[in-house]
């Protein structure tokens, strides 16, 4: 089989940790989309890949796998899949009109506006209404707070969650097809504290948050994804849903995308693609 990476860094742990299981018996490759060297998949030499594993979502990157796809090429996860959770109000949207345990979630258009309206309930949760590296994800404890922020991200379009109490930590669910694995990672808004992502497996958490989890990947029609859960009085609420995230140091996420790419590239698999309503 032949498996395309469509990353700028094939090098990932998660990745790399894939190529080698793969490059015993199959070709792995890889192509950086918002390379401009990278040719029309129409165009490419060897034709097309059995399947590509998607880990960017650059606009380039995403009409890169938009244009795979129009060619017949499966791609994990889906280009439609991958853009629905990077907007922050779609993704709320979705979840709610699926039954998920979602935070409540309003939009604004900018900052300015939200202040305009008067003062919310504080404290809230304000986050980029459009998911990306270095987006704002702050908490406003007051008014004071809220206009801060409103100076440095003047023309940012956002959203706003109310601030759930929780134990400061978040509980990082990740799925790989049918595999789920676990961790717990101290929130961002939370004081630091020292050490990293502490191990967690699945079979710790309770039946109804694996439902939840699994109901995302039905919801954003998402093969390879992650869900961030607050344990909020012992209920679950997902706060965040992410497409191909790292999965760092989990045993056996390695192995279980391996599986999955040679599921989808021997059609054993196909990719989920979001229904549109």
């Amino acid at each position: 089989m032949r498996i395309c990476l469509l990353t700028p860094a094939p090098d990932h742990p998660l990745l790399a940790a894939a190529t080698a299981l793969l490059t015993p018996r199959h070709q792995v490759e890889w192509q950086d989309p918002d390379d401009p060297g990278t040719p029309d998949p129409a165009l490419a030499p060897q034709g097309l890949a059995d399947v590509y594993l998607l880990k960017t979502r650059t606009p380039r990157a995403l009409a890169h796998a938009r244009r795979l796809e129009e060619l017949g090429a499966p791609v994990l996860n889906s280009a439609a899949a991958t853009a629905l959770v990077q907007d922050r109000t779609a993704m709320a949207e979705t979840a709610l009109r699926a039954g998920l345990p979602f935070v409540t979630t309003d939009t604004a258009p900018t900052l300015a506006h939200l202040l305009d309206r008067g003062a919310p309930a504080y404290p809230v949760v304000v986050k980029s209404r459009h998911s990306r590296r270095h987006d704002l994800v702050a908490r406003a404890d007051d008014a004071a707070a809220l206009r801060a922020l409103a100076g440095r991200w003047a023309d940012e379009p956002v959203v706003v969650q109310p601030f759930s109490a929780n134990s400061g930590w978040d509980h990082k669910l990740w799925v790989v097809g049918d595999r789920v694995f676990a961790g717990l990672r101290r929130s961002e808004l939370a004081t630091p504290v020292p050490g990293g992502t502490r191990p967690l497996t699945a079979g710790d958490l309770p039946a109804s948050w694996l439902d939840a989890v699994r109901g995302a990947g039905e919801a954003f029609a998402l093969d390879v994804y992650g869900v961030d859960l607050l344990d909020v009085a012992g209920r679950p609420l997902i706060v965040d849903v992410n497409a191909f995230p790292g999965i760092r140091g989990r045993e056996g996420a390695p192995e279980a995308l391996a599986a999955l790419a040679l599921r989808t590239a021997g059609g054993a698999h196909a990719p989920r693609v979001p229904v549109t309503v």
